[in-house]
């Protein structure tokens, strides 16, 4: 009763400061916004960052762009939804001076996340624009009074130095409320703008709100007192709106718009269409020649859609330019979509030819497709690439490699038969494999039952 009574006696006091002096224990009027400084970037290595102080509260940002296998997968009622934009709230004993064990997100850290990820997923852009996952962490370094709304800030920020080509910057304010617990306010009670952390422990109200310059994005309310009037809450909407102009103007000097280029460490998209029809061609038998388009040109990943979209992703700009140059020449055959080429024309190498160093363009379980001649290309089937029976040719043949052919035959329809086995040395009788003798299965010893 003691600690109610004293409480008490400290919320009408603090009450009585503000409404007698216009000001608060910091010192500011009613609707001051305390002191903002912005910082960015501040890490070198990132995709985006972005330090955001106000007053005595702060907020790092980092932002990481990703391809779609880096999407959250939510576990829901109404099942999992796979998120491409995703905001991690991380709030430490030391950033209000207490030390203690950092273990496991908890309810408060996870609360915070989940409003600040609402308030700034309008803001994304769509997947068709922007075909990135971006994912957003917020680590508040100091905490006094609305932290979340710090990381509105900060992370908005973060996205724009990340090159993220926003719908507008966001920015949220926390509005508190000064009345005795025992009342309903009203539009004449005593509203405070962008609250302190003790303003927060003794008044009545913590208004989280958030939005751009155009409307509202996210809110959360907490009241303690018996609640609140259609007065008293029209009137707090207005008083942040204006708080928040305030807070997006400072952004806005800091980074008007989000940056045109995407950092140096940042991975690069190349987007292009291919026939869904060619889409096994791409992927390769067990996702052989996915696999070696991605290892042949150092690629961060290459994901293949069912609608044909081919999303290619790598730090290296030049490498996605290759790999999209092969993807290229491996759909061109079908005839069908924007990769159509002229039928060949030159002259048709003649039967006995040899081809050296024919490059395999894709590879199937049939046989390998070889170019041999700029424009021309022609299959060499399975029983024509080794002297030795083949049981899987993605086992020995990727795309890429280069092997010698003969065209041993030209039909009438200008197809040409290539073998590569005519031009490898026959194995002599001495050197040739033979097949290793099975061992004789060794008969089961019975131990005689103990009597």
């Amino acid at each position: 009763d003691a600690k109610i009574a004293l409480k008490r006696l400290t919320i009408r006091r603090l009450r009585n400061m503000v409404e007698s002096e216009g000001r608060r224990i910091d010192g500011r009027a009613v609707s001051q916004v305390r002191n903002i400084t912005i910082e960015l970037p501040i890490l070198p290595c990132t995709h985006g960052s972005a330090l955001f102080t106000r007053g005595t509260t702060q907020a790092i940002s980092t932002i990481t762009l990703g391809d779609s296998q880096m999407q959250l997968v939510d576990p829901t009622l109404h099942g999992d939804i796979n998120k491409r934009f995703y905001l991690q709230y991380n709030f430490p004993p030391c950033s209000v001076g207490e030390v203690g064990r950092v273990g496991a997100p908890g309810r408060r850290e996870v609360g915070h996340g989940d409003l600040a990820e609402r308030a700034l997923r309008p803001s994304i852009p769509d997947p068709k624009e922007f075909p990135y996952t971006v994912r957003a962490e917020s680590l508040i370094t100091q905490s006094d009074g609305s932290s979340s709304m710090a990381t509105v800030c900060a992370c908005s920020l973060g996205l724009m130095d990340a090159g993220v080509p926003v719908k507008s910057p966001v920015a949220g304010v926390a509005m508190g409320l000064l009345v005795d617990p025992d009342t309903i306010a009203d539009e004449n009670s005593l509203i405070l703008t962008d609250i302190l952390g003790f303003e927060d422990a003794l008044g009545m109200m913590d208004f989280k709100i958030a939005g751009n310059e155009d409307g509202i994005t996210s809110i959360q309310l907490d009241i303690k007192n018996r609640g609140l009037s259609i007065g008293a809450v029209e009137k707090t909407l207005e008083k942040a709106k204006t708080a928040r102009t305030h807070i997006l103007s400072i952004m806005k000097e800091a980074i008007p718009t989000p940056r045109e280029q995407l950092a140096a460490s940042a991975p690069k998209i190349l987007e292009m269409k291919i026939p869904p029809s060619m889409i096994g061609r791409v992927i390769g038998p067990g996702g052989k020649v996915i696999r070696a388009l991605i290892e042949d040109n150092g690629l961060d990943s290459c994901d293949v859609s069912e609608d044909g979209t081919v999303y290619i992703m790598s730090v290296d700009l030049d490498g996605a330019e290759k790999a999209r140059a092969s993807i290229e020449e491996l759909v061109a055959e079908d005839g069908k979509g924007p990769f159509k080429k002229e039928a060949y024309t030159g002259p048709m190498p003649e039967v006995g030819e040899v081809i050296k160093d024919a490059r395999i363009q894709w590879v199937e379980s049939y046989g390998v497709f070889v170019e041999v001649r700029p424009g021309l290309k022609a299959l060499c089937h399975i029983s024509e690439l080794d002297a030795k029976r083949v049981e899987k040719i993605s086992d020995h043949f990727k795309v890429g490699d280069k092997i010698d052919v003969k065209v041993i035959d030209l039909n009438e329809k200008n197809q040409l038969k290539l073998s590569r086995r005519v031009l490898l040395p026959k194995a002599s009788p001495e050197t040739a494999a033979k097949p290793v003798p099975k061992a004789k299965a060794k008969p089961k010893h019975r131990t005689r039952p103990a009597e």
